[in-house]
């Protein structure tokens, strides 16, 4: 059991830096893009085609890889009113419960999100390449779905603020 949760343990840091360097690079091409938007309207009369929708698309790539890095290390949004004055004992019961039901709802959001993703993949609106950058909301929404298990399982790691 031991090497089983150091296993996964492992997992889950691997996750953060691979979700950490994603994040960082959609940022480093937001700056880029903009960059070469505001360079392009003003000395050049000309604007990246689809920048716009583009940099949209990556403000996702910075968000949802962050949410998930968030509830890795257990400072995500807390809606669970049964904690906010909880004694850190009772947090710590509290967390696996919680933890599962924020899975079992992610899960649900991912399937969500995979159904859009096909029917924007099937059914292109013009740009078939968008469909790719619109991945992220399934991923995102699995890698939230695992955090919370590997939350749930780990749960003597809690943080409690």
């Amino acid at each position: 059991m031991p090497r089983l949760l150091g296993a996964l343990r492992q997992l889950e840091r691997a996750l953060t830096r691979l979700e950490l360097g994603v994040a960082l690079l959609a940022f480093a091409a937001m700056l880029a893009l903009s960059l070469a938007d505001i360079v392009g309207r003003n000395l050049l009369h000309a604007t990246v085609p689809a920048g716009d929708v583009v940099l949209r698309h990556l403000v996702l790539w910075v968000a949802l890889p962050g949410a998930a890095l968030a509830a890795a290390a257990g400072r995500h949004l807390h809606l669970d009113p049964a904690n906010l004055a909880a004694w850190p004992r009772w947090r710590r019961l509290s967390a696996i419960p919680v933890n599962l039901v924020a899975a079992v709802v992610c899960t649900f959001l991912a399937r969500a999100a995979w159904a859009f993703w096909l029917d924007e993949w099937r059914h292109p609106s013009g740009q078939a390449w968008l469909a790719w950058l619109s991945l992220i909301l399934p991923a995102a929404f699995a890698l939230l779905t695992l955090h919370f298990l590997l939350r749930a399982v780990l749960a003597r790691d809690v943080k409690t603020p």
